[in-house]
């Protein structure tokens, strides 16, 4: 028997997504839990995995965009039962060889063959969705990306050159035609200067969610600065045995996890959000940690926080960093923080706004360490300092809370004992 390849349920208000890549060809032969194709939703993208083996036959191209429980492949047990197959009486196409035949396979397994020139040359998604709809042969098209991939841009800017007037049709210029005053001005078409690419799902939601940020809440941002001089030292101080001990090194971003909480502790406001016309206060303290990644801004979420010491915090940061670089984050990584605290610092940044993550009414903005000439005690010295940005929902936080809680985590981080003695 066949095994229809479904795309799976990945989160509850997930009703569609991208098929960004096959993993596996027209025909090759899958075990189970290969990964056999990736995913991408408004929320994450993840591969998924062969529940079943065996010869993969691809309904559906890569590029295309495709419904929860839809089904995109069919996985046929073996070459014998490929051949008793009837395609008359079969809804899936069938294939008397482990490669599929000219008259059965669809147009665009012969681009997804090991020797096509596609794979010589690669395309996009986008660009192999775009030559397959408009039956040109990858040779045809200039592919401008890296390594020379087609993108969907070059397929449509050859189109354009193919149909636009050819040089017998133009008027030549002569001697008598007037020459215009002025500076001369090269005409470039606008194929030329732009390219138009179909926003990824991830993108989308993440434009909605800011959107919906600074339509729905009263944002206001709070500054102030932090002197890191004293935790650079207690972290330098420490690190080696810290290592040592718990596998692990010892971040700044532990610090100010474990600073939030104390502050949310103690400001309890901040940790809550309001739903219509009620205040939800969270009693819990899960932490989201923005990560820029090459799909778009993630939050992971480190778990109770105020449950675990600078070590566990440590741990959870660097699982999810590793989740987030393999692009293997789960919807339950991404969802129920309390507060987020992003660090534009780690890309530069010296000073920004952050913009809340709904329904949060607070998040935290981090940014680079700059050594900077500071009066001590009177005494001009070299510290070295960060400026923080709060950002808050002034409908539920007032200015002197806000301010509480950005002093109340300025004071762990500058003094970490603080954090270790509770006061």
């Amino acid at each position: 028997m066949s095994f229809e390849v479904k795309i799976p349920t990945v989160g509850e208000s997930i009703t569609e997504g991208i098929l960004l890549q096959w993993f596996k060809k027209e025909g090759d032969v899958v075990q189970t839990d290969d990964d056999l194709f990736e995913l991408e939703t408004d929320k994450i993208t993840l591969p998924v995995k062969s529940e079943k083996a065996g010869i993969l036959h691809i309904l559906i191209p890569a590029g295309k965009t495709v419904q929860i429980g839809q089904q995109v492949a069919t996985l046929l047990p073996n070459e014998k039962q490929l051949g008793s197959i009837d395609p008359q009486k079969s809804s899936t196409t069938t294939l008397s060889d482990t490669k599929p035949s000219v008259e059965t396979a669809p147009a665009v397994s012969s681009l997804r063959d090991s020797s096509s020139p596609l794979d010589a040359r690669k395309a996009s998604p986008a660009g192999r969705f775009a030559l397959e709809q408009h039956a040109l042969s990858p040779q045809d098209v200039l592919g401008t990306g890296k390594d020379g991939r087609i993108m969907k841009g070059d397929v449509l800017l050859h189109l354009q050159k193919s149909t636009s007037p050819s040089k017998d049709n133009v008027e030549p210029l002569t001697s008598q035609a007037p020459i215009a005053s002025g500076p001369v001005v090269s005409v470039i078409s606008n194929s030329d200067r732009q390219r138009r690419e179909k926003m990824t799902p991830i993108r989308k939601r993440i434009a909605e969610r800011l959107v919906q940020a600074q339509h729905t809440a009263a944002i206001l941002t709070t500054f102030n600065e932090v002197d890191l001089t004293q935790a650079m030292a207690w972290r330098k101080r420490h690190q080696e045995v810290f290592e040592k001990r718990h596998g692990v090194k010892l971040g700044f971003m532990s610090f100010f996890v474990k600073a939030v909480v104390t502050a949310l502790k103690e400001i309890p406001e901040v940790n809550a959000y309001i739903d219509g016309d009620q205040v939800v206060y969270n009693q819990f303290y899960d932490i989201g940690i923005a990560v820029g990644t090459p799909k778009g801004l993630v939050v992971p979420v480190v778990r109770d926080a105020d449950r675990l010491g600078f070590a566990g915090v440590e741990k959870q940061i660097a699982d999810l960093a590793k989740k987030a670089r393999d692009r293997k984050l789960t919807l339950d990584d991404l969802s129920g923080g309390s507060f987020t605290i992003t660090n534009g610092g780690v890309y530069g940044s010296l000073i920004s706004t952050p913009i809340l993550n709904p329904p949060q009414s607070a998040i935290l903005g981090m940014h680079g360490i700059k050594k900077r000439p500071m009066v001590i005690d009177d005494k001009i010295e070299i510290r070295s300092m960060m400026y923080l940005a709060l950002s808050y929902d002034h409908r539920l936080i007032d200015g002197k809370e806000a301010v509480t809680f950005l002093r109340r985590i300025i004071e762990c981080v500058e003094e970490p004992e603080r954090m270790l003695l509770e006061v």
